[in-house]
């Protein structure tokens, strides 16, 4: 009898190890199904299908997420420090005192010291509404004296970065680091 019993544990827990070999199997199974680098023709491998809210963004809790929302954070702070130097380097705007700017030329010496990314930043910092300037990109020397200026006063500008940083820190801190472990 206690044999019996014995024996009904051990089916227990085998079945219960192929059932967690199995659900592995089909995870990994799952995964090389979406893995570009496990097929040798790129036409075997399945189309995913995104949508547009997921098309570009990296997958929910993996490492890439993680590096992307530190990466969000520096251009945030670097587009802070712009807007700081145009602030506390430059003259009253002549369409609305209340505002600064600085042309090109200086603010590329100013800058210089402080970064070698001064066109990058500018591009972000337009695309977030928080500067303007004429042309696509501007050049050094050709474009010395073309204003760059803020587009609300520093203090609220200061402010909305602030809180943007904090959103994308909080989003941070929401997901332990074991959960971009686990799935990257």
């Amino acid at each position: 009898m206690a044999g019996n019993q014995l024996t009904g544990q051990e089916d227990t827990s085998v079945s219960s190890r192929i059932t967690l070999f199995n659900q592995a199997a089909e995870q990994h199974q799952n995964w090389m199904m979406i893995n570009p680098f496990a097929h040798y023709n790129v036409s075997d491998m399945p189309k995913r299908c995104f949508g547009q809210d997921e098309y570009g963004k990296p997958p929910a809790g993996s490492l890439s997420e993680q590096r992307a929302l530190q990466a969000n954070v520096w251009a945030l702070e670097q587009m802070l420090q712009l807007c700081e130097v145009i602030e506390n380097n430059g003259e009253p705007d002549p369409v609305d005192p209340r505002l600064r700017r600085l042309e090109f030329g200086q603010l590329f010496n100013l800058y210089n010291d402080i970064s070698d990314k001064l066109m990058g930043t500018m591009l972000a910092a337009r695309k977030n509404g928080f500067v303007e300037f004429s042309g696509e990109t501007l050049f050094q020397g050709r474009d010395e004296v073309v204003p760059v200026r803020l587009l609300r006063p520093f203090q609220q500008l200061k402010i909305e970065i602030l809180a943007k940083i904090e959103d994308l820190r909080c989003i941070f801190t929401e997901k332990p680091l074991e959960t971009f472990l686990r799935h990257d």
